[in-house]
């Protein structure tokens, strides 16, 4: 079963946000990369952090994951790592197995700050949606098919179920020196 939730918010105004628009969440301007507009600047209070290339929601709770809710940037449908942009698309990334199910209510005040966002579309599992309702469904499926199978979600338990899909182990040789690709084709 796919226990990752991930929403994806694209941006369909011309002038697209880039990394300096979009670190503005951390409450912060990026000092090599300054914003164009303060757009993202009202999301500051959900508290992303910036961690390595993306931005996350650092867990306060000794039980479940680390980081509760992953952000990334996206480029043409796909995650973009050391890219400054201009970005079409962010991510919202969540697991139901390895957070505690009441964590859920994070995910949506997350997500209807960022649906709020002046021209920006919705997409979940690649259908368009316009509220949390079917967010919340699937969360719920992963709730019950996990205590179903005795594991409650968030506990250490369910940290200790292996992930089919994860492929962080690929970027192990990663050099965080590496330049920044900027795309100037798309201004």
């Amino acid at each position: 079963m796919e226990n990752d939730i991930l929403i994806d918010f694209r941006f369909v105004a011309k002038d697209k946000p880039r990394f300096g628009e979009l670190f503005l969440i951390t409450g912060e301007e990026h000092p090599k990369f300054p914003p164009r507009n303060d757009a993202f600047k009202h999301l500051a209070p959900l508290g992303f952090e910036q961690l390595d290339d993306f931005f996350g929601i650092l867990n306060s709770e000794e039980t479940g994951d680390d980081v509760l809710i992953w952000l990334f940037p996206m480029f043409n449908g796909e995650e973009v790592f050391h890219n400054s942009g201009p970005f079409d698309a962010i991510r919202l990334s969540y697991s139901a197995l390895r957070n505690a199910p009441v964590n859920i209510s994070l995910l949506q005040e997350c997500f209807d700050a960022i649906r709020d966002l002046p021209e920006v579309e919705v997409y979940f599992e690649e259908n368009k949606i316009s509220d949390f309702t079917t967010v919340q469904q699937k969360a719920d499926e992963i709730v019950a098919h996990w205590r179903g199978n005795n594991i409650e979600p968030g506990s250490e338990q369910s940290l200790l179920v292996e992930e089919d899909d994860e492929d962080w182990d690929e970027d192990e040789d990663w050099d965080e020196s590496a330049e920044w690709e900027e795309d100037n084709g798309n201004k």
